[in-house]
C-alpha cells in the first residue's frame, strides 16, 4: 500500500485516545545494552486488555535515554506505517498512578500512557523513569525464527517477507525517515503471522521529518545527541556510504537515506534465505569488517568464499520442493498471510537482545503454491536454504540492492513491482 507523505507531515500530530497500561517488571522478556523490556498489558478506549512490551532505557545511561527518545520520535511520525512494530505511546512509570483491580482481585499498578509530546517533554528535560509501550510480538525475531527453520526459508516465504518489509520502506520513505539498522534480528513476527521492522533507535529524520515532530515538541534535537550523531546501526549490514565520514555541508537527503535502507533490506533477504549466516562470517576482525562494508564488498565477498563452497544445481528444479513440515501440521499457524489474533501467551525464553525484544516463535508455514518446473543453468548455484532454486531474477535484483553504487540500488516501489512480475513467472496459477 504507498502511502503519501502529506499522511504523515502535513498536519500538526494529534494526540491519541489516553490508554492504562500495567507493567509487571518480574517478567522481564529482553535485555540489551540500552533497555529493558518488561511484559506488559494496555487497555482502554474502548479496547480489551491485551499483551504489550514496555521497553524500559537504563537509568542512569545518558545514550540509552537519546536513543530511546529517537526511537519513540520514529515510531509517532512513522504513525500507521505498515509492517512496522505498532507503539501505544509513552509511560511515566514514576507518576502516581491508582492501583487497579483485575478480575482476580489481584493489585496491580495501573499507569496511564501519556502520548509524545507530554512524557518525551519530561523525558528531555531528564525527569521521570518513562518508558515505550509497544505491540507485543509473541512470534520474535525473523534471525531466530530462521535459525529454527531453515528448511522453511524457500521462495514462497521469500516473496511473503520481501514484499511486506518493502511495503515498510515506502512508507518510511513518504514520512521522510530511514530505519538505519535493518536485520533479522531487528524484524519481529506478530500475532498475525506477519512482520514488523522493529527497534527504531538509529533512524535518520530528513530535515522535513524532523520539523513534523518538533510539532509536537519542539525540544527534541536529534544532532545534539551524540549516538544519533555518530554512526548507530550494524556495520556488516549498513550501506557503504553510512559508515562514510558525514559531510555537514552535504547532508543526506530522503533519497540518499531510503538507499542505505535498500542496502541493508537486500543483506538482511540474502542473509535470512540463501545463506543463513551473518554477512562477513569468516571475518573475526572488526577492522576487516568495516574494511569490506565500506567498500560495498558483500556480494563479492559472498560469490568468493561461499558460492565456491557449493555444488551445482540439479539439472532440473522440482516442481514440488520438499514441504517444510508434515502435511498433519499444515493447518497451524501460517506466515504467509495474515490470520485471526492468537491469545497472547507467556513468552517461552529470555534472551539477550540486540536492541529489540526478541520472544517466541510461531510453527512453519505449509507450502500453499507449486512451483514451476524449469531447467537450472549449467552453474546456477544459488538455491534458498530449502532447496528451491534461486531465480535469476530475484537474484538479480538482490545484487542491485546491495550494490555499491547507491543510484544502481532501486527503490521499494521498485522491489514491489520487480517481485510482482517475477512471482507471477515462477509460480503455478
Amino acid at each position: 500500500m504507498a502511502h503519501d507523505a502529506r499522511h504523515f507531515l502535513a498536519a500538526p500530530l494529534k494526540p491519541r485516545h489516553t490508554l492504562v497500561v500495567r507493567v509487571d517488571r518480574a517478567r522481564v522478556i529482553g535485555t540489551g545494552q540500552y533497555s529493558t523490556v518488561c511484559l506488559g498489558t494496555v487497555e482502554g478506549a474502548g479496547e480489551q486488555r491485551r499483551a504489550c512490551a514496555v521497553k524500559i532505557p537504563h537509568a542512569g545511561n545518558l545514550d540509552a535515554r537519546e536513543l530511546g527518545l529517537v526511537e519513540a520520535a520514529a515510531l509517532w511520525q512513522a504513525g500507521s506505517a505498515p509492517q512496522t512494530v505498532g507503539c501505544f505511546g509513552l509511560v511515566d512509570l514514576r507518576a502516581a498512578a491508582a492501583a487497579a483491580t483485575d478480575d482476580d482481585g489481584d493489585q496491580q499498578g495501573a499507569r496511564a500512557v501519556l502520548q509524545w509530546p507530554a512524557v518525551a517533554d519530561q523525558a528531555l528535560a531528564g525527569q521521570g523513569e518513562w518508558a515505550l509501550v509497544l505491540e507485543y510480538c509473541e512470534g520474535g525475531p525473523c534471525w531466530l525464527w530462521m535459525a529454527e527453520h531453515r528448511l522453511a526459508m524457500g521462495a514462497e516465504l521469500f516473496f511473503a517477507w520481501a514484499r511486506q518489509l518493502a511495503q515498510a520502506l515506502v512508507a518510511l520513505k513518504a514520512a521522510g525517515m530511514a530505519h538505519m539498522d535493518i536485520k533479522g534480528h531487528n524484524i519481529l513476527l506478530g500475532h498475525d503471522g506477519c512482520l514488523r521492522l522493529a527497534d527504531f533507535t538509529a533512524t535518520k529524520f530528513s530535515d522535513q521529518a524532523l520539523q513534523a515532530v518538533q510539532l509536537a515538541s519542539p525540544g527534541f534535537e536529534p544532532h545534539q545527541f551524540p549516538p544519533y550523531v555518530d554512526f548507530s546501526g550494524t556495520i556488516p549490514y549498513s550501506a557503504p556510504e553510512a559508515l562514510a565520514p558525514s559531510n555537514p555541508a552535504k547532508p543526506h537527503t530522503n533519497d540518499d537515506l531510503h538507499k542505505m535502507d535498500i542496502y541493508s533490506l537486500g543483506v538482511t533477504l540474502y542473509t535470512l534465505f540463501v545463506t543463513g549466516r551473518e554477512p562477513y562470517a569468516a571475518v573475526k576482525s572488526a577492522v576487516e569488517q568495516m574494511l569490506l562494508s565500506s567498500k560495498g564488498a558483500f556480494w563479492a565477498w559472498e560469490e568468493r568464499h561461499y558460492l565456491s563452497t557449493l555444488q551445482c544445481a540439479a539439472e532440473t528444479a522440482p516442481s514440488t520442493p520438499v514441504d517444510a513440515r508434515p502435511a498433519a501440521a499444515a493447518a497451524t499457524t501460517s506466515l504467509l498471510a495474515p490470520g485471526p489474533p492468537s491469545p497472547a501467551a507467556e513468552p517461552p525464553y529470555h534472551h539477550q537482545l540486540s536492541r529489540s525484544a526478541s520472544l517466541g516463535g510461531p510453527a512453519p508455514p505449509a507450502r500453499r503454491r507449486t512451483l514451476k518446473t524449469r531447467k537450472a543453468a549449467p552453474k546456477e548455484f544459488r538455491r534458498f536454504l530449502s532447496g528451491d532454486l534461486l531465480p535469476p531474477n530475484i537474484e538479480a535484483l538482490l545484487r542491485a540492492m546491495v550494490s555499491p553504487d547507491p543510484h544502481h540500488r532501486p527503490d521499494a516501489a521498485d522491489i514491489l513491482r520487480t517481485l510482482d512480475a517475477v512471482e507471477a513467472d515462477i509460480f503455478e496459477p
